[in-house]
């Protein structure tokens, strides 16, 4: 059994189209409330690790630019943005399912800790077809959808950027339908530049800017182990299994 670090990273997004969370000092007072310890730990059992954004550690392109607004659980900050942002009991739908049991838990002690900082949390639990459809469209009435990346963060950063920009953008719906000016420059750069240092450099950007601005909250990175005969050898975990300069001994 080999341990494989990185599995996928665990999130909830933010409906920036719809209200209360249209509200950017609403999502704030969603990032300050949040335990991420306490939210991993019922979603995986125990097998995850803090991570703050959408590259894992040890990769070429992890940054943790943005940490100092992950895991910060303090329910009085959270109060503090509620009341500057006029917060009156307006309904809070966390958008989830029960095919992905990680998802669920998280969705959760989510509700619990925001109903702590004085929230009206509704549950809406869905299959994941039906919820991916309402993640889809912001006027379909949600406030947090639950959800998480694997394939995107082992493919780089652009496969993971590419949610908050059209045409996919279903990671971050805008309010009235208006881009973000500051992630499509970082987005057009991440794809343009000819040197590696400046597409990196953009991504860092990027990152920076979603975590402020909160049109996503990472939770952590769940882990996994892969099971290898004895006999296969220069096999190493990845998350999509690569097989190169991998060989079976009789």
């Amino acid at each position: 059994m080999l341990p494989l670090e990185n599995w996928w990273i665990h999130a909830a997004y933010p409906n920036t189209g719809f209200p209360p969370t249209d509200n950017p000092l609403v999502r704030k007072a969603v990032q300050a409330a949040l335990d991420m310890d306490e939210i991993m730990e019922a979603s995986t059992d125990g097998a995850y690790r803090l991570n703050v954004g959408f590259q894992y550690p040890g990769r070429a392109t992890y940054t943790d630019v943005g940490k100092e607004t992950y895991n910060i659980k303090n329910p009085e900050l959270a109060k503090k943005y509620l009341k500057e942002a006029g917060y009156k009991g307006e309904p809070i739908i966390l958008l989830t399912n029960k095919d992905y049991t990680s998802m669920y838990n998280a969705a959760l002690v989510v509700a619990e800790q925001l109903k702590a900082i004085g929230m009206n949390v509704q549950l809406e639990v869905l299959d994941w077809p039906a919820s991916l459809q309402r993640w889809d469209k912001a006027s379909t009435g949600w406030n947090l959808f639950f959800n998480g990346t694997g394939t995107q963060p082992a493919l780089g950063p652009l496969a993971t950027m590419k949610f908050f920009v059209p045409p996919t953008n279903i990671g971050y719906h805008p309010k009235d339908n208006v881009p973000d000016p500051e992630l499509l420059a970082a987005y057009g750069d991440m794809t343009s530049q000819p040197k590696a240092e400046d597409r990196q450099a953009a991504f860092v950007r990027m990152q920076k800017i979603i975590l402020e601005k909160v049109y996503a909250v990472p939770f952590g990175a769940l882990t996994k182990v892969q099971a290898v005969r004895d006999s296969v050898k220069g096999f190493v975990p990845f998350r999509i299994p690569r097989f190169s300069n991998v060989w079976l001994e009789n």
